[in-house]
């Protein structure tokens, strides 16, 4: 059983989380007090190893075969500044024709993708470290501090520290019950 916080409490967020977590095997088995509980069975918690050890990406993204080498390519280079038309030329569409392919498919573009993975990696790593928001952004492939922060209130509502420090405080509470 897996328990996950859901920070951002939007109804969408709540519905692409469900989508995500259906499309990955899990089963959702109770929404509660900002809490999911979700089952993994072992078939799928072995087919995630074999996707792991075989080089597969196995993230945020949605299993979408037709969108696998968009969201192989973000994840291979969110780190670094990358654009749609870069993304367009490693899987061979034009830049147009891949924006309505990823809006109509997942209801993002692929610029929302990019922002949601390097947002998600930055969330993990304030919550893991103790590094400097400055430095965080940038490992996450923000040159513009400013613009990390403006897309990190957007996500979230708040200040990257202002959210690291809430989730800190949340999952003390949470260990103590």
């Amino acid at each position: 059983m897996i328990e996950i916080l859901i920070v951002n409490e939007s109804p969408e967020t709540k519905f692409f989380l469900m989508k995500c977590l259906e499309a990955t095997g899990f089963t959702v088995i109770e929404i509660k007090n900002g809490f999911v509980r979700a089952h993994l069975t072992e078939k799928e918690l072995s087919n995630i190893e074999e996707s792991k050890k075989s080089g597969n990406i196995s993230s945020i993204f949605p299993s979408i075969p037709r969108l696998y080498k968009v969201f192989e390519f973000i994840e291979l280079n969110y780190r670094r500044p990358i654009s749609l038309k870069e993304v367009a030329q490693a899987v061979g569409y034009s830049s147009a024709y891949l924006t309505n392919l990823v809006r109509r498919l997942t209801g993002k573009t692929v610029n929302d993708w990019i922002i949601l993975r390097r947002i998600t990696e930055a969330c993990s790593l304030l919550l893991r470290t103790n590094e400097s928001v400055n430095q965080i952004a940038l490992q996450v492939g923000y040159q513009n501090i400013n613009h990390f922060y403006s897309q990190f209130r957007d996500c979230h509502g708040t200040t990257p520290h202002a959210w690291r420090k809430a989730q800190r405080s949340k999952l003390s509470r949470s260990k103590k019950m």
